[in-house]
């Protein structure tokens, strides 16, 4: 199995996108790796979990799962369970993947994943509400020729329902959701130093999102961050690329010692819009070092110094010709080589 590091994210297209643009592509080049993510939320549970194929290192075909949730009053739990190739399953042309009893799919408009981990087994259906959103914008092309990262958010604030169990307890649960999803040829560690991504809703049911990449620089501009709005019907009304961020308060996060920022002015549409976004409270950190194999955590360690997933909830204050408002939300960081 490969990198269950980053969960994953994206930014959205302004065509619209569907279940076949999500489904399983295989590349040959070494550092190949597609994930999706699975977000989940409800007055108890934080929940975010993880399919991911790759043939980045030893072996073909290596695959999958990660997951973090969090319950109200309870410690973190965050897991991953690494697969080899022949209990790795695709459809061709279909968004699914098997890795050995778990399983994520679309079908007759619904997404869907199960994740079994012993303690903790989850099964979920997502009904998307129209629209989804432009991170990349389709294929972003890094320095080499050939080589493109994409990243793109298919849908989000789903409607969700499913079971969660612990143990012998299975709880019917019901909340909101979404999907993000990210492609790449080249190895994640050779062009970024961190991914975010930033989900939130206004109290009149606009989305603002905010995501992208910082890179180093193997990466072209050496950061691409992108906002877009969506209008309760799910309709874009605003996109545009981040051209400049102004931090205006840096924090020493705990856990993993790394100084990130807490609030942040980002300015975009030649500068006649901006976009604070302020981390306001932690909802989980974790090492992506943390209950995996010794090899592989070996492995990881020859490319990552310390790769970390930290998530909070976020407030997002809007102003631009447009559209202007204020929405509240998750923010995700999934850092790589700070």
């Amino acid at each position: 199995m490969k990198i269950i590091l980053f969960g994953c994210f994206t930014i959205a297209q302004a065509n619209p996108l569907f279940a076949e643009d999500f489904k399983t592509q295989h590349f040959a080049e070494e550092g190949y790796l597609q994930g999706w993510n699975f977000t989940f939320r409800n007055e108890k549970y934080n929940v975010f979990a993880t399919f991911l194929v790759s043939n980045f290192g030893p072996g073909s075909l290596n695959n999958g799962i990660s997951l973090l949730l969090k319950a109200k009053d309870q410690p973190v739990f965050y897991s991953t369970r690494e697969f080899d190739a022949d209990e790795y399953e695709f459809k061709k042309g279909k968004f699914y993947q098997r890795s050995g009893e778990n399983w994520m799919e679309y079908k007759n408009g619904i997404y869907s994943f199960y994740m079994n981990y012993g303690d903790w087994e989850i099964k979920l259906d997502y009904k998307p509400r129209r629209g989804n959103v432009p991170i990349s914008q389709g294929r972003f092309p890094l320095m080499e020729k050939g080589k493109f990262v994409q990243a793109d958010i298919p849908f989000s604030y789903s409607s969700v329902t499913g079971t969660i169990r612990y143990k012998d307890v299975i709880e019917e649960v019901k909340g909101v959701g979404g999907l993000e999803h990210i492609l790449t040829n080249e190895a994640v560690y050779q062009f970024s130093k961190k991914w975010e991504l930033v989900r939130s809703r206004t109290s009149d049911g606009y989305r603002i999102f905010t995501g992208g990449f910082l890179g180093n620089s193997n990466f072209p501009g050496e950061f691409y961050r992108r906002v877009a709005v969506l209008n309760p019907s799910g309709n874009l009304i605003l996109e545009g690329t981040v051209e400049r961020v102004e931090v205006l308060e840096w924090e020493k996060e705990p856990t993993s010692g790394y100084t990130i920022p807490k609030s942040e002015i980002l300015y975009f549409q030649n500068e006649t819009c901006k976009l604070n976004v302020k981390r306001t409270r932690p909802i989980a950190t974790m090492s992506a070092l943390e209950n995996i194999s010794s090899f592989l955590r070996f492995f990881i360690q020859l490319f990552f110094a310390k790769p970390y997933q930290i998530h909070w909830i976020a407030e997002l204050k809007l102003e631009c010709p447009e559209y202007s408002g204020e929405a509240k939300g998750y923010h995700s960081n999934y850092l790589i080589n700070e």
